[in-house]
């Protein structure tokens, strides 16, 4: 419509052109006005939850959005410019791209691709995920219609590889049920643990890169059936065929993602290899297949959504047509193999009911129509498939741990620089190794943090010493600011041919960090009082709970600048402690005279000052009450 095109977003944005749609939200062509820029910008329709106020609804789709621009820098992921709020609504603001075709588009209008290609996609995407991952962020929602091939700089066809979507990422602890009971994935893709109620992880994420790479090679996916039943009864009972026009290496690694108890499943590290070596061994000999007939032609709106940063296939919520179309026509792109006739006991009316929950509830983001990855299936023309000579399995000079840490740690992935976890020491306060759990930075409370790693056996004296050397010099900068900081040196165990890096991680004795620290927070996000330092700058808002702290840019007005901790002794209550004046003894002299400045001090919560975490954050505002200026502030003396 016209005046919807009209419409100017956030007071910026002008809408030009209507690109696509689905179940969570149009894309539309738009002019930056300030940059004079086009853009395309996604208006993300976040579904309303049991008892849940339009600001909050707002608030946390904001939220999912800043996950996505956590990875703006990375070449294979789409990247986000802003996040603004418009009529109690967020937007994504995101590049704009011409050319641009989703993989599942790709796959429908060329036939599958030859094996080299899809391996230089999926290294692509695996390196985007594996990103994420680092940071704490599954994508949950991996399938060919969510992997953008757009040109490069240089106008080449197809050459970028690039994930979508990251706008409804999954943060790790989240289950696959939203509370208004949808799921939350595209069936045929999602990974078995998951079907049964377990967590979105990073190995749920590989299973569905794997699926999706099987589509992109055979031009159909493994667990393509006519039915929702069929499709999540054969992805949890049926083993799939190894792919037929894949090399050796890329239907070794297809079949490693594609095992369905997560422990077996190749990991990102060995993926990553196979994946780079068969894109470089150019396996691209398969047989041509002719791509399907489409069954009509493009609408002008399909055209045009073709060329978005985000094309209409992918944004078609997979919930839009099929979960309430029972009379749609879907025709299988593959005859795959028959269910079993027995299946066992309590699974088929857990599906059932399952499948239940998925056609009734329409919701956010139900995925792929529970038919396929966009509710457009064709069926390839008959072709002839030669056969290929495969090894699924792991070459067996490969020595890995289902524990790479060790049976004490638990882990059973090695740790990335970012990720957050909590830990149980066994031995003591602090000593000897702990068991680890990997929890959500921001959303958890966690209380340790991987801050580095360090490559095992490395420096002038390889060693544990070295690496405790390594740790301890890469993280210092960063102690400095931290009170009673505790550095952990967590290395690999022994005997693995393919150990992981040793991780550095950092914690507070008697006391969570609350939250990502360092470079790892971001501007604007809620902040704990541990999880800042001195030289930091903040904002503060009165909430229910009593103020609040956001991170903010030193060279940006702003409310307070922490300047340094001090020490409360004796064993008064938190309330009881006049921390202004413990900071003002303490710093007054240097920080608080002259130009209407005063001092605060903050401290962590109630149940650790108990604990005997008695520390206090003490910093300098403005006492008329306005915001300090721009640039950090400097002792006087």
């Amino acid at each position: 419509m016209a005046g919807e095109q009209e419409r100017v977003i956030a007071g910026r944005y002008r809408l030009r052109q209507r690109l696509g749609s689905g179940g969570m939200g149009s894309v539309w062509r738009a002019e930056d006005q300030e940059l004079r820029a086009q853009v395309a910008v996604k208006e993300i329709e976040v579904p309303v939850l049991p008892d849940e106020a339009s600001g909050d609804r707002a608030s946390r789709g904001r939220k999912e959005a800043l996950k996505a621009a956590q990875l703006r820098e990375h070449p294979n992921v789409i990247t986000v410019y802003d996040v603004v709020e418009h009529e109690g609504l967020p937007w994504i603001v995101m590049e704009y791209l011409p050319g641009t075709m989703d993989l599942s588009a790709v796959v429908r209008e060329r036939g599958p691709l030859p094996a080299d290609e899809v391996a230089r996609i999926g290294a692509a995407a695996l390196d985007g995920l594996a990103a994420g991952h680092r940071l704490g962020i599954i994508h949950r929602d991996v399938k060919p219609s969510n992997i953008l091939l757009a040109p490069d700089h240089a106008g080449l066809a197809d050459r970028r590889v690039l994930l979508t979507d990251y706008g409804i990422s999954l943060r790790p602890r989240e289950t696959r049920l939203t509370r208004s009971g949808v799921v939350i994935g595209t069936p045929g893709y999602m990974a078995p643990e998951r079907v049964h109620g377990g967590e979105a992880t990073p190995a749920s994420d590989l299973f569905s890169l794997g699926v999706t790479l099987y589509f992109a090679v055979e031009g159909a996916g493994p667990f393509d059936r006519d039915a929702p039943e069929a499709a999540l009864m054969a992805l949890l009972e049926t083993e799939p065929s190894p792919p037929q026009r894949a090399g050796e290496r890329l239907s070794r690694v297809i079949m490693g993602l594609l095992a369905k108890n997560p422990l077996d499943r190749t990991q990102a590290a060995e993926a990553a290899e196979l994946l780079t070596e068969a894109a470089a061994a150019g396996d691209g000999t398969s047989v041509p297949v002719p791509a399907a007939t489409p069954e009509k032609a493009a609408t002008p709106e399909e055209a045009a959504a073709s060329e978005a940063a985000v094309p209409e296939e992918a944004l078609r919520s997979d919930d839009g047509d099929a979960a309430g179309d029972g009379d749609r026509d879907i025709t299988p792109t593959r005859t795959g193999p028959e269910m079993p006739p027995r299946i066992r006991g309590w699974r088929l009316p857990a599906l059932l009911a399952l499948v239940g929950v998925l056609v009734a509830a329409g919701g956010f983001g139900v995925g792929a129509a529970v038919y396929s990855d966009d509710g457009q299936r064709q069926r390839p023309e008959a072709r002839q498939q030669p056969k290929v000579s495969v090894s699924p399995t792991p070459t067996p000079t490969t020595t890995r741990s289902p524990f790479p840490y060790g049976t004490q740690v638990g882990l059973k992935d090695g740790l990335m620089p970012g990720q957050c976890v909590d830990a149980d020491w066994k031995e003591g306060e602090y000593k000897g190794q702990p068991e680890l759990k990997l929890v959500n930075c921001e959303d958890d409370d966690p209380e340790g943090q991987v801050i580095t790693t360090v490559a095992s056996g490395t420096g002038p004296a390889s060693g544990a010493s070295s690496e405790q050397t390594q740790c301890a010099e890469r993280t210092e900068k960063l102690r400095k600011t931290m009170p009673d900081p505790v550095l952990h040196v967590l290395p690999p165990a022994a005997g693995q041919s393919q150990p992981p890096d040793t991780a550095c991680l950092l914690f507070l004795k008697k006391a969570t960090i609350g939250g990502p620290l360092g470079e790892y927070r971001t501007q604007g996000e809620e902040t704990s009082t541990t999880q800042l330092g001195p030289g930091d700058c903040f904002n503060t808002k009165d909430e229910d709970n009593g103020w609040t702290p956001y991170l903010a840019s030193c060279d940006e007005p702003h409310h307070e600048q922490a300047v340094g901790w001090t020490w409360s002794s004796g064993n008064d209550s938190s309330e009881s402690v006049d921390m202004g004046a413990l900071c003002e003894e303490k710093y007054g002299v240097n920080w608080a005279r002259g130009k209407g400045h005063a001092m605060d001090g903050w401290s962590s919560t109630d149940d650790e000052w108990n604990a005997g975490f008695r520390w206090v954050l003490c910093t300098v505002y403005q006492e008329d009450g306005k915001k300090l200026p721009a640039g950090a502030l400097k002792p006087a003396y």
